[in-house]
Order: C-alpha cells, then structure tokens, then sequence
C-alpha cells in the first residue's frame, strides 16, 4: 500500500507566485545559499543595465552552469526569471508611488524596448502599465 504524496511548497508556490507576482521575489528567503543572496543582490544593485548570467556567475564564484542550477534549485525561477521579476516588481512599486513617466521607469528597471517592457508588464499584471498606474496610484495617494 503507497502513501500519497503531500504536495510540495514549491509546486504550489510556482503557481501563487504566477497570480501574484508582486509578492513573489521581493520578500526573499534568509535561508538561501550566500552565492545565491549575493547574485540577487548583483541584481538588485543593477537593475538599470543588462546583466548577462557569465557575470552574475563572476560575482557568485560560481560557474555559469552551477549558477543557473543551484539558482534554480533555491528560487524555483531561472536566474533571467528571477531578474525580469525583480524588474517587473520595481517598475510595479514605481508605477503606484510616483509619477515618473513609462520612459523613465523603463530606463530604471533596465529596458530600453518599449514592446518588450509592455509585454513583460502585461505577463505580469495583465494590464498595460498606464491602467496599472490608474487603478493603483489612486489607492496610495489617498491614503
């Protein structure tokens, strides 16, 4: 006779984390692996610029491979997953709290293609960033 398996934290976290992304990446966890803390504090610190994984990696000590393995297997998210979620929720805060233009808030979390910046946004929040703004920016400057 098998016992059923429990369902893991992470397999339903991916799925919380996909209906809520603005929760998802920014709380953290204290119990990673401190290459896996310094490489999202890399992100962090550049979220204006490209970061390519090879320098990640670099500032980790780890190899590109290693990186993206034990990345994955701490966050349950790809490095570039990771990052554009790190971007997305910075733009998201930016969106609700000041009144930056789109163009600004592009160039701060680190992308210079509109389309792309759009559709990553839409992935996200399944709004365009000027309806984000309307329906948020409301709710925090009236408080």
């Amino acid at each position: 006779m098998s016992i059923p398996k429990k369902p893991t934290e992470g397999a339903n976290s991916a799925s919380e984390e996909e209906k809520h992304p603005e929760a998802s990446v920014v709380a953290g966890n204290t119990n990673r692996n401190p290459r896996i803390q310094t490489a999202i504090h890399f992100m962090n610190s550049n979220l204006d610029r490209p970061i390519f994984l090879a320098e990640m990696a670099a500032v980790a000590r780890l190899s590109p491979s290693h990186l993206s393995h034990l990345f994955k297997t701490q966050t349950g998210l790809s490095p570039g997953e990771y990052l554009r979620r790190l971007r997305m929720e910075k733009a998201s805060q930016l969106l609700a709290t000041t009144l930056l233009s789109i163009k600004e808030i592009m160039a701060i979390v680190g992308y210079n293609n509109r389309s792309n910046f759009l559709r990553h946004f839409r992935r996200y929040y399944d709004v365009a960033p000027s309806e984000y703004r309307q329906r948020n920016y409301i709710i925090v400057s009236g408080k």
